[in-house]
């Protein structure tokens, strides 16, 4: 084998020397797979995490606020009107019973806590009562059948209400015009937070009732003064009775009534319209006689029943 005089290698040593060499490749198949397998680990970073939950917090606070406020709107609106239709319904049933009585016996322009009505007609004298009850909770009417003295309550509010203020007053002015001025304040009873409403309700309910009177005209009270029917300036004209008129004191026919021992004084004539009746007059012995007109004038007495057994 001869050298190769440019090399210095022989010819053999040359082809082999100068073959391709395949250089070693590096296995990437690992890599790759590491590569994915970092790609299936991504995620979030703590401040990631962080900022996430701070949003999510923000947004329930301002939803259960919002929940909260749509609750307790809803809880007041629906005491408000409970409060509204009781206070509708107590107002109502106090006007029909004072425009449907025929006189007020509660006591005149003193505020009062029970309304007391007389719902008279031509056969009965019933009463009806409208008051509140002792714990202030509700308020009752009581109708009173004729002859008795009470009647069965019913509640005009139920538990759903208490009974803030209940004030009537009444009174009388002239020309026969009865006025209950009533003063109501209802509150809520529910115990929920928000939900307390309260409701007033004044109004002042008159009453005609000066032409007809069903039952006794009484005064407030049986001494005192301003208990007249009429006064000197202000008279009635015409007094038409088909019963007994009694009177402690004088009548004065024609013109004011006697003072002292007097009881009737006239300023006019005083006609008897028949021969039996005649003027009573009682003896120191007790006996009663007529006095009479015989036809020619001449003055007679003949026995008599004594007045005080009239």
């Amino acid at each position: 084998m001869s050298l190769n005089p440019r090399t210095g290698f022989t010819l053999f040593e040359f082809f082999v020397q100068s073959e391709p060499r395949t250089q070693a490749v590096p296995d990437t198949t690992m890599f790759h797979e590491n590569q994915n397998v970092c790609k299936t680990r991504t995620g979030f970073t703590l401040v990631e995490l962080l900022v996430y939950i701070a949003i999510f917090s923000m947004a329930a606070v301002f939803l259960i606020s919002i929940l909260t406020t749509v609750t307790r709107t809803q809880v007041r609106q629906a005491s408000a009107n409970d409060v509204t239709r009781e206070i509708t319904f107590v107002a109502d049933t106090i006007q029909r019973y004072v425009r449907a009585a025929s006189a007020v016996e509660s006591i005149l322009g003193v505020p009062t806590s029970t309304l007391v009505l007389r719902m008279s007609t031509a056969t009965v004298n019933d009463r009806v009562k409208i008051y509140v009850n002792s714990e202030g909770t509700a308020i009752y009417v009581e109708e009173i059948p004729d002859g008795q003295a009470a009647g069965t309550p019913v509640a005009l509010t139920d538990d759903r209400v208490t009974v803030g203020q209940f004030l009537v007053t009444p009174f009388q002015n002239p020309g026969g015009t009865a006025v209950v001025e009533v003063n109501m304040t209802l509150v809520s009873s529910s115990g929920k937070q928000g939900a307390q409403v309260a409701r007033s309700w004044q109004s002042a309910i008159a009453k005609v009732s000066a032409a007809t009177f069903d039952s006794n005209l009484l005064p407030v009270s049986d001494i005192g003064p301003n208990r007249g029917i009429g006064t000197a300036l202000r008279k009635w004209q015409d007094l038409f009775l088909s019963g007994t008129i009694s009177t402690d004191g004088g009548v004065g026919i024609g013109t004011v009534a006697p003072a002292g021992t007097a009881k009737l004084r006239s300023a006019g004539d005083i006609g008897v319209t028949t021969s039996a009746a005649g003027i009573v007059l009682t003896s120191p012995n007790g006996t009663c006689y007529r006095i009479g007109v015989s036809n020619a004038g001449t003055i007679t007495t003949s026995t008599a029943t004594c007045p005080a057994s009239w």
